[in-house]
């Protein structure tokens, strides 16, 4: 089938809209080790209901609004999972029947796509992709009964994503309402590479260091601008989901397009134009600095960030507001060596250039956060990828 008539079905089943259940949602909003409670803090302020802390994630309850609120104000999740059903799942024939019984009419309006992604194992259903295969048997099957065609499996960008997590023997089944991951805000361009710190935790180590979004801010080792362009959108009030990026809810049966442009329209007439809150990054690298103008102007933060490529130890003198930074960790045999002097001069530079204001490290070597040589009154498990990593706080004197 061509895009172009994909597209006009898709649409069609749009018009089709199918009333949503008014009981509450149960959703799962997964994140970084570590950034569970603030997760949950931006929850709580969207308005979701019993939101619970949960490993990697944080549980909560809600309506369609909740959902779309969520997808496009969360600075910290991955996705946004929106719960199916849980039930016994010992074996494949459990698993099977299990997903078979279930109302896929309810999710899935043909010609929709679909794909399913399998977390965890038990004794019987020891390989992801088998588990995978026989939760898409069980959705195929359950249209075969009703008597009408079977869904096609589109792996690249379906319209349903499944998600199966087995847990002993139960499986958790979800859909992710969100498709792409919420880092991908969409203000770097198709074609630029992946930042080396994703931008929800970018966004969760600003919350964490206590910005808000009124503070000065710098980050004087800035890359290609992660932390300047999250803390930018936060001083601007701009949610993370409103530079164009499409969510997978919208090509769902319950998709309600208007209460999803009211959704977007209140939240463009809260962006805000900051005063007295400057955002300053530095970068030794030309290219580094090109990268973050790129990224500032792709957001339409660029208006509010000053950039400037300068070393350093000649970064000017600062005394309120807060750095927060992301120096190179030495994740190679010999780079921690190499990288002492960066770490020594980032001490020096807070002690005696940044007196009145806080400072915040994130780095996975306990010994480069050692060469820093200041005391830190709070340290912050955060994990970054496979790297566990420690956000360093400082109050400078």
């Amino acid at each position: 089938m061509s895009p172009a008539k994909t597209m006009r079905n898709t649409n069609t089943i749009h018009r089709r809209q199918r009333p949503a259940p008014q009981h509450p949602f149960v959703f799962f909003a997964p994140t970084f080790k570590g950034l569970e409670a603030t997760l949950a803090e931006e929850l709580v302020a969207l308005g979701a209901s019993e939101v619970q802390a949960a490993n990697r994630g944080v549980d909560f309850k809600g309506s369609l609004e909740t959902l779309y609120q969520a997808n496009l104000h969360l600075r910290c999740a991955h996705r946004v999972l929106w719960h199916i059903a849980t039930f016994p799942a010992a074996d494949r024939t459990q698993l099977y029947e299990g997903v078979r019984a279930l109302p896929w009419g309810d999710h899935l309006a043909l010609p929709m796509t679909l794909a399913v992604d399998t977390v965890g194992t038990n004794a019987n259903l020891v390989h992801t992709q088998f588990t995978s295969r026989v939760v898409k048997d069980g959705v195929v099957d359950w249209f075969r009964d009703q008597g009408k065609p079977r869904p096609d499996v589109d792996l690249e960008n379906p319209d349903l994503a499944l998600n199966a997590r087995i847990s002993g023997d139960t499986c958790t089944l979800s859909w992710d309402t969100s498709g792409d991951r919420l880092h991908q805000r969409g203000y770097r361009g198709r074609h630029a590479g992946p930042a080396p710190l994703k931008e929800n935790l970018a966004a969760a180590l600003l919350r964490l260091s206590g910005y808000d979004g009124t503070q000065p801010l710098v980050d004087p080792l800035c890359g290609s601008g992660t932390l300047l362009i999250e803390a930018a959108m936060m001083a601007k009030n701009i949610p993370p989901g409103l530079l164009g990026r499409r969510f997978a809810f919208t090509r769902h049966p319950t998709y309600d397009a208007r209460l999803w442009a009211n959704i977007q329209g209140d939240a463009r007439a809260q962006i805000i134009e900051p005063e007295g809150c400057p955002i300053i990054g530095y970068d030794i690298s030309e290219g580094a600095v090109r990268a973050a103008a790129t990224g500032l102007a792709g957001a339409g933060v660029d208006d509010i960030v000053r950039l400037k490529r300068q070393p350093l130890a000649e970064m000017g003198t600062f005394s309120e507001g807060m750095i927060v930074t992301n120096p190179p960790y030495g994740e190679r045999i010999g780079d921690i060596e190499e990288l002492i002097p960066l770490y020594e001069t980032l001490g020096s530079t807070f002690k005696h250039k940044c007196q009145g204001m806080s400072a915040h490290v994130l780095t996975s070597s306990k010994f480069l956060g050692g060469r820093i040589g200041l005391k830190t009154y709070r340290r912050d498990a955060v994990w970054n990828g496979p790297l566990e990593c420690r956000l360093l706080h400082y109050e400078l004197y």
